[in-house]
Parts: structure tokens; sequence; C-alpha cells
């Protein structure tokens, strides 16, 4: 006699109740919203305070900066060290909204300079010929001598012939405040990528 197989029961129970503990559910609510608030403060902070993207806006620093470029601002560039000259700064003019102009520095402050035959002359002395703006056609205010106060500096764009700074009256000097830090990186176009100096 051959045995009977036992059946098997296929039917599904009633599903068991999960219990929620209101506590706990509380308690992961108000962790996430406290973790995405401290991301927002961080993000604002490190924005605020430490770096962020500018874009560069006209031809006025070719052929080191080209119109459009991503670069990355170091706001904290200037709390440990001095503004150096030659440095590419970001500059937020008094008055002025989001705009940030890019230049690089020349004079600093207690600086004497003038333009004589289209070279950049500081303390008496002739700068460097392998500079991006060896050659001034347009003085501007540089045509005298000038010589900047304290936490005055000088900026050029690289591009001489086409860029608006501190040689024209209505651009002048620029106060230590306004300079908001140093353009130290390229982020695009991604085949120029990398260190400015």
């Amino acid at each position: 006699m051959k045995k009977r197989k036992k059946s098997v029961d296929f039917s599904l129970g009633k599903k068991e109740k999960v219990k929620v503990n209101p506590k706990a559910a509380g308690r992961r609510i108000i962790n996430t919203v406290l973790i995405v608030f401290a991301a927002i403060v961080l993000g604002y902070g490190l924005i605020t305070f430490c770096v962020q993207t500018v874009y560069m806006t006209g031809s006025s620093m070719e052929s080191v900066i080209s119109d459009g470029d991503e670069l990355i601002l170091n706001k904290l560039a200037y709390k440990a060290s001095k503004i150096r000259r030659y440095d590419i700064v970001a500059i937020k003019k008094i008055g002025s909204d989001d705009y940030y102009d890019i230049k690089r520095v020349v004079g600093l402050p207690g600086d004497s300079i003038s333009v004589v035959a289209g070279r950049l002359v500081i303390n008496g002395k002739h700068t460097n010929d392998d500079l991006p703006f060896s050659y001034i056609n347009t003085p501007g205010v540089l045509d005298e001598t000038i010589k900047l106060g304290d936490e005055e500096y000088f900026v050029i764009g690289d591009n001489t012939s086409n860029s608006e700074d501190s040689r024209y009256i209505n651009y002048g000097n620029v106060q230590k405040s306004e300079i908001k830090g140093k353009i130290s990186y390229r982020i695009s176009p991604k085949e120029k990528r990398g260190k400015i100096d």
C-alpha cells in the first residue's frame, strides 16, 4: 500500500501588524531635518567664507583667462597671507552687486607707479618683460607717477588694450576691503583646467 503524501497548506495567514514606535519615527524625522539644515549651513559657510566659483566676463584678462572661463575664487587666501604683486584677484567694487572684476595686482601699498615708453615702472624699476602686459599702449593716469596709500592696490587687466582698470579715473585704486580673494584654479574649459599663476 502506497503511503499518502501529507498535503501542504498554502493558505496565506493574516499579515502581522508592524508596530510603529511614534517616538522613534519622530526622532528619525528630526535627525533628517537636522542633517539637511547642517548641510545647508555648511554649504552657505563654504561659499561665504571659503571658496566659490566665478566666471570671467569679457576679454580684459586674455590670454591668461578667457571670457566665460569658470574659476575658483579662494576667499581664505588673504586671511593668512598678504596680497602679493602679480596675484590675480577677484574684486567687488563698492556699490556693485554680485559682479566680480578679475584683474592682476601690480601695485602694493606705498608703491610709486608709472608707465614710461609703454613699460610699467614700479618704484623706479622697469617690470619684467615676460609679463602678459609687458607693453602698455594706454597709460591712463600712469602717464605721471602715482603713489599708493595705505591699503590701496593698483590693478591691471593682462589685455591692457581692452581692460577697464586702475589706469582710469572712474575705476581708480582698489581698497583692500574690495579684494575678495585670489583666483587660484580654472575649472573649465576642461582642456585648460588647472592652477592659475
